[in-house]
Order: structure tokens, then C-alpha cells, then sequence
């Protein structure tokens, strides 16, 4: 067998093998808190609603609208939310394919390269196989660069790339910039060559005919939903509120960690990109109709639109992250093409071989240390403890298949220091009136308003660390009888824990002695008496399994988890 054909045969055999780790990544990775918001608005819209009109959201909606069809054929299991994440390996897998293409005039080895070398770098495959709107956009974005890359163009490519920079356009707000500054370009080109050749979209008709069909199909969505004005004051005017006065931190807090942990990647970035930008600089006046120039600006711009965020988390990473692919494919050709022996080539192959087992690994650690077997568990109850009809409240949207109770089904920051008092006053309110039987506890729940987080505490009950039932508790004192009031959230049966407590003493409930453990109450406020031995009572909702529970006030969370 030859040199080449040992060379494509280890590439083939590192991109299968990043493949079939970035899809146990999806599996068994921790759920980031975020992507139980984004699970949950997919199920919304296939249960009919519509983004900004009829609940809270500030994201554009396509990857709720691509997603939703998914809950029609799951079901509403909430564990169903694995099904998305696999759903999200289409977007993975179309990034792949599209830095190939970016790379197909630079040869086999580069364009095989550029896919094996983006699996490769953790961080972007970490976020691109999470359920959230930027790995969308970012593979969205990408392939419309591709399809804009391939020469000679057809108009077939063209529309294609119309219609796929549209649809990333719908994806993510975080686009209008960096797709603004590649699509102003676009523009420019188009205007000043009117059809003239070389261009650097070579059939604008086309192209324009693509885009034009996609914004039209938005435009058609929000005018049938009936929803232009709450798409514009959530997407936009609160977005720049929220941007204005989000609590920020700077860009360098997760990209620079990123680059001390794997500097061989991004070191072979900066070589291919330098490389690229002195053969484009050498074409002389081609050069501005260059298939590698709207590339070369798309890193510029995706960096620029991540360093200008107010808070820069890491998966506004991933357009950048995928735009550099190519490049490190050609920094590591570059790199080759100076070790001519045969030799050489064998040992800088190796060491390639050696940091692509070296990043398996890395991946392997976030499946080992950080795995969701311990969410599939919370989902799992969730499913056992109510059905698909049962509200349920969580400040991030972490029960993913059950109603919530209030509009503002997820709050950040922002949002809590803006509404404290909206917040306190129909939160509570909204979770009696919709019979709310559980909440999940998540990482944001400490910064409700003081008055909510009381309410939690009074009307809910640790069934674990994560899941809490609807039900008081009460203290009897030694020498006195125990007068209280029960709200019932809903018609249904309750009990009594310790039902030990209904020998000691007697426990009266509108007047009538409870002798049952289990009992019926209809919806609304009780009189509640109890008369014997000080200890602690619980009264509790009876979940939909119909067995009895003890709270655990000592049980920690673990079900929510920032990224």
C-alpha cells in the first residue's frame, strides 16, 4: 500500500472514530441548563404555540421550529430530550461536510483534514452537539460559505446559498453581525460587477433568489402567527436592553483557557490562515473575487461578533471555531509539505495520530466526568410522578415535556433584577391557578425575588435534591394543638406523612377526622387541626404512581448545570 493511501486511510479512520465519539458525546453528555429552555420552547411549537406571542423567548425560533416534529413522533416523554440531541448530530455532520468544501480546491488531504481536525477540537464539538440555537447557525452559516466556495458556480449552489444564509439568519441573532459584515461584502460585489465576471458570487440571481424565498417564508410565518410585534420588542428592543444591562465579563475568559488547553490547533489555525492570506494577497486583482475571501472575513467578523457580546459565553464560540477548520487543515499541510523524506513524513504523521488520541480522550472525560445519567433519572420521574397534562414549574424549563404555569417560563439575570416585583406577585399566583403539582430545582432558583423563593419553600416539598411536590409542612409544639391551613392545588388525593401520626394524635381537616393515610381534598384553602405529640406533619399531593413519599430536605441537587 502506498504512502497516500495510508494517509487517507488513517484520515478515514480518525474522522469515523471522532464521529462515533461526538455521537456518544450527544448521549451521555451533561445537559447544560440552557438546553432544557430550548427543549422545552421545541415542544411548545408542536404543541401549536408560537414563540414571543405565547410564551417568553428572545431567540429566533428555527431550531424550536426543526425540533418540534421530533415530540410528535417521542411523545411527550421528557426523556425524549435525548432524541433532540441526536437530531443535533444533522447540523454536526453538515459543518463536516461543508469545511470540506471549503477546503475541496486544496486537495484531498486538506479537504479530508478540515472535518477530522473540527471533531477534533473539543470545544466546538462540546457545544455543536448541545441543543441550542448557535449550533444551528453556525452549520447553517457555514454551508452557505460552501456552497458560495465551489467554482465554477451553479444556480442550483446559488439558491442553495441564498436560502441557507437566510435560514441562519432565523437561527440566531448573533448572525445579523457576523453574516451582516459577510453579507455586506456579498452585496457590494454584486452591485459593483452587475454579472460581470469573476465575481465572488457567481450566479447573484440565484443567490438573491434563495435568500429572497427564505425571508419571505419568515415573513409569512410571523404574519400568519399574527406575532411582528412580539417578535420585535422580545428580539430586538428587549435584546438590547438585555444586552446593554446584562452583567458582563470579558471575551477572554473562555477563549483564552480554550487555546492554553489544546494551542496545537489553534497554533496550526494562525499557520493556515497566514498562509491563505499571502496566496490571496499574491493573486493580485483576482484576489477580490477570490472563492476564499468571504471565508477569510467570516473568521474576522465571528471573532468580532463574540468579542463585542456583553457576556461571551463559550458556544458563541462555534461559528468562529468552525470557520478556523479549514485553516488548520491547511496549516497542517503547510506544515507537511516541509518534510520531504519519507521519514519525516511518517513521524510528523504520528504525532498528528498522537494529539487526535490525545483530544478522543478529552472528549472521553466529559462523558465519564460530567455524564447525564443522573438527568435521565430526574426525566424519568418526572414522567412517573405526573402526566403530560400536570404543570409543572422550573426556572429553566428542565421538566422539557409538561406545561408551565406562567409566561415567563424561564428567566436570566437580567430579566430577574428588571421584574423582581412581576415576578413575586404572578408567579405564585399563576402556579395556583394552574394547579402546578412539581417544580424542578435548578441553578437559577437562587436568584428569584425573596417572596417567590418563600412560596416555593411553603408549597413545595423535597421528593429528592432536584424534584419538588406540592404540600406543607407543619410543627407541632408539646402542649398544644397544631391549627394551620392546607392548599389544595388541584382536586385529587393527599396524604399524610408520617401516617404514624394519625395513631399518636388526630388529625382533623375541615372539621372531619382524617383516619386514612390517603385521602380526597378538592382545589382550595382547608382548615387544618391536629391534636397530639409534638413532631413534624406533613400533608402532601399523592403523585400520579399513587405511592407515598417521605421528603428528603437533606437530598442535594445535581440535576442542573451551567454548561
Amino acid at each position: 500500500m502506498t504512502s497516500a493511501r495510508w494517509g487517507r486511510l488513517g484520515l478515514t479512520l480518525a474522522l469515523l472514530a471522532l464521529a462515533l465519539q461526538a455521537a456518544r458525546l450527544a448521549l451521555h453528555k451533561g445537559f447544560s441548563i440552557d438546553e432544557f429552555q430550548y427543549a422545552h420552547a421545541a415542544w411548545l411549537v408542536s404543541k401549536g404555540q408560537v414563540p414571543y406571542r405565547d410564551f417568553f423567548e428572545v431567540h429566533f425560533p428555527l431550531v424550536y421550529q426543526g425540533l418540534a416534529p421530533l415530540f410528535w413522533l417521542v411523545g411527550d416523554a421528557p426523556r425524549g430530550v435525548l432524541a433532540l440531541r441526536l437530531v443535533m448530530l444533522v447540523p454536526l455532520a453538515g459543518a463536516c461536510i461543508s469545511v470540506a468544501v471549503l477546503n475541496r480546491r486544496e486537495g484531498r488531504v486538506s479537504m479530508w483534514l478540515a472535518p477530522v481536525l473540527l471533531l477534533a477540537l473539543t470545544p466546538f464539538t462540546r457545544f455543536a452537539v448541545e441543543i441550542r440555537p448557535d449550533a444551528l447557525a453556525c452549520a447553517l452559516f457555514l454551508g452557505g460559505l460552501a456552497a458560495l466556495s465551489v467554482r465554477p458556480g451553479t444556480r442550483g449552489l446559488g439558491f442553495v446559498a441564498g436560502v441557507l444564509f437566510s435560514a441562519a439568519l432565523w437561527s440566531s441573532q448573533k448572525v445579523l453581525f457576523h453574516g451582516g459584515v459577510v453579507g455586506a461584502v456579498l452585496a457590494v460585489d454584486i452591485v459593483w460587477r452587475r454579472g460581470r465576471g469573476p465575481a465572488l458570487v457567481a450566479r447573484p440571481g440565484a443567490f438573491l433568489a434563495g435568500a429572497g424565498v427564505g425571508l419571505a417564508a419568515v415573513a409569512s410565518y410571523l404574519t400568519v402567527t399574527g406575532s411582528w410585534g412580539a417578535w420585535w420588542q422580545w428580539c430586538f428592543a428587549w435584546a438590547a436592553e438585555h444586552q446593554r444591562h446584562y452583567p458582563g465579563f470579558s471575551w477572554r475568559d473562555y477563549l483564552l483557557p480554550m487555546v492554553r488547553e489544546q494551542p496545537w490547533l489553534f497554533a496550526l489555525a494562525v499557520l493556515g490562515f497566514l498562509v491563505t492570506v499571502r496566496a490571496w494577497w499574491r493573486a493580485g486583482v483576482e484576489r477580490w473575487a477570490s472563492a476564499d475571501l468571504p471565508l477569510l472575513l467570516a473568521v474576522l467578523a465571528t471573532f468580532g461578533s463574540y468579542a463585542l457580546q456583553r457576556a461571551p459565553f463559550p458556544y458563541s464560540l462555534l461559528p468562529f471555531l468552525g470557520a478556523l477548520a479549514p485553516f488548520m487543515a491547511r496549516g497542517t499541510v503547510a506544515i507537511f509539505s516541509g518534510w520531504s523524506t519519507p521519514p519525516a513524513r511518517v513521524v510528523a504523521a504520528l504525532a498528528l495520530g498522537v494529539l487526535l488520541c490525545l483530544q478522543l480522550w478529552r472528549m472521553e472525560a466529559l462523558v465519564d466526568g460530567g455524564g447525564n445519567a443522573r438527568q435521565r433519572d430526574v426525566l424519568a420521574r418526572i414522567a412517573t410522578l405526573t402526566g403530560p397534562e400536570d404543570v409543572v414549574y422550573d426556572n429553566s424549563g428542565g421538566y422539557v415535556s409538561r406545561p408551565h404555569a406562567h409566561f415567563y417560563f424561564y428567566t436570566d439575570a437580567y430579566l430577574r433584577g428588571s421584574i423582581p416585583d412581576v415576578l413575586a406577585r404572578e408567579v405564585p399566583r399563576a402556579l395556583v391557578e394552574r394547579g402546578c403539582v412539581l417544580r424542578v430545582d435548578d441553578l437559577r432558583t437562587s436568584g428569584l425575588p425573596p417572596s417567590l423563593r418563600g412560596f416555593l419553600d411553603t408549597y413545595y416539598q423535597p421528593y429528592d435534591g432536584d424534584l419538588f411536590l406540592w404540600g406543607q409542612r407543619y410543627d407541632v409544639s408539646p402542649g398544644s394543638a397544631l391549627e394551620g391551613r392546607f392548599l389544595a392545588v388541584r382536586d385529587g388525593r393527599y396524604f399524610v406523612e408520617p401516617a404514624s401520626m394519625l395513631e399518636s394524635g388526630a388529625l382533623f381537616v375541615d372539621g372531619a377526622r382524617v383516619t386514612e393515610a390517603e385521602f380526597p381534598l378538592s382545589r382550595g384553602e382547608h382548615t387544618v387541626r391536629y391534636e397530639g405529640p409534638e413532631g413534624r406533619l406533613h400533608l402532601l399531593w399523592l403523585p400520579r404512581d399513587g405511592q407515598r413519599w417521605v421528603p428528603r430536605p437533606e437530598a442535594k441537587p445535581t440535576y442542573s448545570r451551567l454548561f
